[in-house]
């Protein structure tokens, strides 16, 4: 059974509907944010969110929020975003079923195999296409290096409130 230590009842929900609303807002910022940083934002706020509001805020932050995007009608980023999304979804569920030390490698491999099988598809002659995040593997990397760093710092934080609740629960004996 999944046992995530998040906020309490209202501090968890308001605090997980301001990261929703901030994954929304850099998705469709007007600012001149590459579209990989724009997008290894959106990881780190993911993630964020499965660690103060559980798998719920966590999932509809992952899969709706980068859909605002679309509003700012960058044509590179609706290209992305089947990618970007896939990706999203597989690391939330490999939070979901390998949490908590198996997350740390399970997570970030399923958020970056959509983008390795992307890019290696591109490069045979029956997938031919031109994705706009050349160079590749730079783009890989930085969201490789996002998840990985998130993953790390949602384990450090639920570590952090577990021993907290050690704490109370000593205290309070």
């Amino acid at each position: 059974m999944l046992k995530v230590r998040t906020l309490k009842n209202p501090q968890k929900t308001i605090v997980s509907i301001f990261l929703f609303l901030l994954a929304a807002l850099i998705s469709m910022s007007p600012l001149n944010l590459s579209m990989e940083y724009r997008a290894a934002l959106i990881v780190a706020i993911s993630y964020l969110s499965f660690s103060t509001g559980g798998l719920a805020f966590a999932y509809l932050t992952a899969l709706v929020a980068p859909l605002f995007g679309l509003i700012g009608g960058d044509i590179n980023w609706l290209i992305m975003l089947p990618i970007f999304i896939s990706s999203l979804f597989l690391a939330m569920l490999g939070l979901e079923y390998a949490w908590r030390y198996a997350a740390l490698i399970i997570s970030p491999l399923l958020f970056a195999a959509p983008q390795i099988i992307a890019y290696t598809m591109s490069k045979t002659d029956l997938f031919a296409v031109n994705l706009p995040w050349e160079p590749a593997q730079n783009w890989i990397k930085l969201q490789l290096l996002s998840a990985i760093a998130s993953t790390l710092l949602i384990v450090y934080i639920d570590r952090l409130r577990e021993r907290q609740a050690k704490k109370q629960a000593e205290a309070a004996q």
